[in-house]
């Protein structure tokens, strides 16, 4: 995973996906799972705010959330519940 930083910034899906859990999660602030399609997910976590409702269909550019004050936010992808490096898609 990675962290950016962006000051109450909106956290944006990196694809078309569908909402798996959004809420609070013990240690990570506000959380949104997105299920991004056969045994992808991206983890949005460190928000203050959720802005999309668990199971639904979110769209690339569509804000999930706001990160609190110090912009703190965690990304990580995951690919059958294993890490992976975005930074290729990331570029």
């Amino acid at each position: 995973g990675g962290r950016g930083r962006a000051d109450r910034a909106a956290g944006t899906p990196p694809a078309d996906a569908k909402g798996a859990y959004a809420g609070p999660l013990t240690g990570w602030g506000q959380v949104v799972i997105l299920d991004l399609g056969p045994g992808w997910r991206a983890v949005i976590a460190g928000l203050e705010s959720v802005d999309v409702a668990h199971d639904a269909r979110v769209s690339d550019g569509q804000t999930l959330g706001r990160s609190g004050p110090d912009g703190d936010v965690y990304f990580e992808l995951r690919r059958e519940e294993r890490p992976i490096d975005p930074g290729p898609w990331l570029k």
